[in-house]
C-alpha cells in the first residue's frame, strides 16, 4: 500500500459505514433510503443565543444498524458516558470501564479498516506490530489517561477517545447559584455522539458554520462544520451549565473503526515527521481534508506520545480547487515565499503579511495571524513589532485554526510600521516573550508575502 492513497483505502473498506444522504435545492431528500438524512438548513449567526435551525440536524438515522449488535457501535456507545463532562473533574477507570475499552479494541482489531492501517503502519514506517502490540498501542494512545500542559495550564486525567468522540467541557459551578452556567466545550468529534444527544435533547444544533470560498452551504454530506450548545443537567435534571462550540466539526457516516484507522495512520504519520503543522491534506471521495492532529504537549514544551484531539477540516470539492482561507477578489494576484523564517512553529504563526501595498500604505497594509492550537487565544495585551521594535496592540479572540488579519494603522510615529525594502515581524503576548518572528526581504508594490 506504500504510495496508496491509504485514507481513501480506509474509508472504502468501512464495511460498517452509515450511506448519508442531504437535502437538494428544492428541499427534497437525494436519496431518501440513506442510513442517514442529514438536515443542515442554515448558517448559524453566531451567537449561543440565536439559533436559526428549526429542525435537528439529523432527520433520520437508522437505529436498526445503529444498534446492531453484530457491529462496533453497540460497544463504542459503551464508551461515551465512562467519562466526567467537565474537564477539571477527576476521572478514574474502574473494571467495569476497562473491561468495555478492551471489547470495543478487541472487536474493532479485526475489521477491515484497523487491519488495513496496521498492515501500512508496519510497511511504511517499518513497525513489525502484531495484532496484540497494536492493540496494546490502540489502547495506549486513545484511553490512557494523561497530563496535558499548555501555555502554563494543565488539564489533568485527558484522553484522546474522551477529548475527540466525548468532549470536554470547561464551566464553573456554584452551588448557591441557581443559574445555569455557560461554559464552552472542546473536542466532541463524533457524529454517533452528536445524534444521540440529540435524541436525549442534550445538544442543540445552531446551524452550519464552513469557511469556504463562494457558496458558504453544505457540499459534502460526509462532514459537518457546525455551531452547537450542549446542555449539562444534574442528577434532578436541572440545567447546570450550557456548553458553546463556536466552531466544530466531525465526519458523518464512518464507523468507529474506521475513524480510529484514520486517526492512527495521522498520528503516526506525526510521530515519524510527515505531518506539517499538526495538519494533513488529503483527498476522500473528491473531497479535500485538512485531518488534524494534535498529540499532548509535555512539560518542556514538546510534542507527546497521546492523542489530544483529530478533527477533519473540510476545504472544498475536487472540481472547485482552492480551501480555507482563498485569496478574495480584492487582494493581489502575486504571492512570493518569505527568505527566512526565525521563529514561526508556535501556537501562533505570522502566515502572510501585505507590507507595500499598492497606493498609499497607511490603513493599508496587514499582517495574518493563525492560532494552530486546539484551544481559542485571548488577544488582550498582545502586540505585533517592526525591526526597530515599534508596536501594534492586538485584540479580539483567534478560535483554533482560526486565521486572522490585522491592520497595520500607523496611528502614530512611534507606532509599527512596515519597511517596503526589508524587515522583522514580531508577535508578543502580554508578558512581551517573543512568540514568533519572521524576516522578508524587499517588498514589491502589491506583493503579499507568505511565511510557509
Amino acid at each position: 500500500m506504500t504510495g496508496d492513497n491509504i485514507y481513501q483505502i480506509l474509508w472504502e473498506n468501512d464495511e460498517n459505514q452509515f450511506s448519508v444522504s442531504p437535502r437538494n435545492q428544492n428541499g427534497e431528500w437525494e436519496n431518501p433510503n440513506a442510513d442517514i438524512l442529514l438536515d443542515e438548513q442554515v448558517k448559524a449567526n453566531g451567537s449561543r443565543e440565536i439559533d436559526l435551525a428549526t429542525n435537528s440536524l439529523f432527520y433520520r438515522v437508522n437505529e436498526e444498524k445503529l444498534f446492531d449488535e453484530n457491529r462496533t457501535y453497540v460497544s463504542f456507545i459503551s464508551l461515551l458516558d465512562n467519562y466526567a463532562i467537565r474537564s477539571v473533574d477527576p476521572e478514574f477507570t474502574d473494571e467495569q470501564e476497562e473491561a468495555e475499552q478492551q471489547q470495543f479494541i478487541s472487536l474493532i482489531l479485526k475489521t477491515k479498516p484497523i487491519q488495513l492501517a496496521l498492515r501500512y503502519i508496519n510497511q511504511e514506517f517499518g513497525e513489525n506490530l502484531s495484532e496484540q502490540q497494536f492493540a496494546s498501542k490502540l489502547s495506549r494512545i486513545w484511553f490512557e489517561l494523561y497530563t496535558n500542559y499548555f501555555r502554563g495550564r494543565t488539564t489533568e486525567f485527558a484522553s484522546g477517545f474522551e477529548h475527540v468522540f466525548v468532549g470536554e467541557g470547561k464551566y464553573d459551578i456554584d452551588a448557591g447559584n441557581k443559574k445555569e452556567s455557560l461554559g464552552k466545550i472542546s473536542g466532541y468529534h463524533s457524529w454517533v455522539k452528536f445524534y444521540l444527544d440529540e435524541q436525549n435533547q442534550r445538544v442543540n444544533y445552531l446551524g452550519y458554520k464552513y469557511d469556504l470560498q463562494g457558496q458558504e452551504g453544505p457540499q459534502n454530506p460526509n462532514v459537518v462544520t457546525l455551531q452547537q450548545l450542549q446542555t449539562v443537567t444534574d442528577m434532578r435534571g436541572n440545567v447546570v451549565a450550557k456548553l458553546f462550540k463556536k466552531k466544530g466539526g466531525f465526519f458523518v457516516g464512518p464507523s468507529p473503526e474506521c475513524e480510529i484507522a484514520i486517526a492512527t495512520v495521522v498520528y503516526y504519520e506525526s510521530v515519524y515527521g510527515r505531518v506539517r503543522r499538526d495538519k494533513r491534506r488529503v483527498n476522500i471521495n473528491g473531497a479535500n481534508y485538512d485531518l488534524v492532529l494534535y498529540r499532548n504537549i509535555n512539560p518542556n514544551g514538546s510534542r507527546g506520545e497521546m492523542i489530544r484531539s483529530f478533527f477533519p477540516i473540510f476545504l472544498s470539492l475536487e472540481d472547485q480547487g482552492g480551501g480555507q482561507n482563498q485569496e478574495s477578489e480584492m487582494d493581489p494576484p502575486r504571492i512570493v515565499p518569505i527568505d527566512e523564517i526565525l521563529t514561526n512553529d508556535t501556537s501562533v504563526r505570522i502566515v502572510r503579511a501585505l507590507p507595500n501595498p499598492a497606493g498609499k500604505d497607511k490603513g493599508k497594509e496587514w499582517v495574518e495571524l493563525q492560532n494552530t492550537g486546539d484551544e481559542a487565544i485571548n488577544l488582550t495585551g498582545w502586540q505585533m513589532e517592526d525591526r526597530i521594535g515599534r508596536p501594534q496592540a492586538l485584540s479580539g479572540t483567534l478560535q483554533p485554526n482560526e486565521v486572522k488579519r490585522f491592520t497595520v494603522s500607523r496611528s502614530t510615529p512611534d507606532s509599527m510600521q512596515m519597511s517596503n525594502k526589508s524587515g522583522l515581524i514580531t508577535v508578543r503576548d502580554p508578558n512581551s516573550k517573543e512568540i514568533t518572528t519572521v524576516r522578508y526581504s524587499r517588498a514589491s508594490s502589491g506583493t503579499i508575502i507568505e511565511f510557509a
